[in-house]
């Protein structure tokens, strides 16, 4: 089956129904972080735990790669959309691109990012990195057909990586505004990162649990997101 796809996730109400499905479900200890591992829609699978923000996700995104070299990262989740998105709870999103949110500096004249302030993230010879991170061109294009083949009207775009969630509608719209997004999450763009500096493909699916309006958890549906990312996250690796 070659390369195992390492399935990622932070939480695990994301991902549990996801873990049930692993059939042969094994276990293993990944630099003190615990990885589950077997076989599913007939790849072989890693999938973990990473837990909430970007250290998290890059400390055990590193580490399996270190350890086992995947050939591919599936990560997915929860996320918030920005309204006027034509995405509604519940609906599944695709990035086509990852941004960090954040990095940058706030000046009198507005937001600078790292680009303006030269401060490249990965400079090679043949990549130069800020922000933005453009995930796999192909690969995003094989899971909407996928998606769409399954019957999930999903939304390919722009996603946003926060370590401060945007719990104002106000706040949203400034950030959408400026990066262009479509949703904002708290993992995304730092594995990412970490899979661009190794060439390993990313492709990162998310469910959405809310819009991203002034904050009122009565209208959140986290459950019902993770379940259905779960169940895209399924048909995808059925189709692909």
């Amino acid at each position: 089956m070659g390369k195992p796809v390492l399935l990622l996730c932070s939480v695990s109400v994301e991902g549990e129904r996801l873990c049930g499905e692993i059939d042969d479900l094994g276990r293993r200890m990944v630099a003190n972080r615990l990885v589950f591992t077997g076989r599913l829609a007939g790849f072989s699978v890693m999938f973990g735990l990473t837990g909430v923000g970007k250290v998290n996700v890059s400390h055990l995104l590193t580490a399996v790669v270190e350890s086992v070299a995947p050939g591919m990262v599936i990560l997915f989740g929860c996320g918030g959309a920005y309204p006027g998105m034509g995405i509604g709870v519940g609906d599944v999103v695709v990035a086509c691109e990852e941004v960090y949110g954040d990095e940058g500096v706030c000046t009198q004249s507005g937001f600078l990012g790292l680009e303006g302030m030269n401060l490249p993230v990965i400079e090679t010879p043949t990549v130069t990195r800020y922000n933005r991170f453009p995930l796999d061109r192909d690969l995003v294009e094989r899971a909407e057909a996928v998606l769409s083949a399954e019957g999930f009207e999903s939304v390919t775009g722009t996603f946003i990586t926060v370590s401060c969630s945007s719990g104002k509608e106000e706040r949203g719209k400034m950030l959408q505004r400026r990066f262009g997004g479509i949703c904002e999450n708290m993992e995304g763009a730092a594995a990412a990162h970490v899979c661009d500096l190794y060439g390993i493909p990313l492709l990162e699916i998310r469910g959405i649990s809310n819009l991203v309006v002034d904050r009122d958890l009565q209208k959140w549906d986290i459950e019902f997101a993770a379940a259905r990312c779960q169940e895209a996250v399924l048909a995808l690796l059925r189709g692909l």
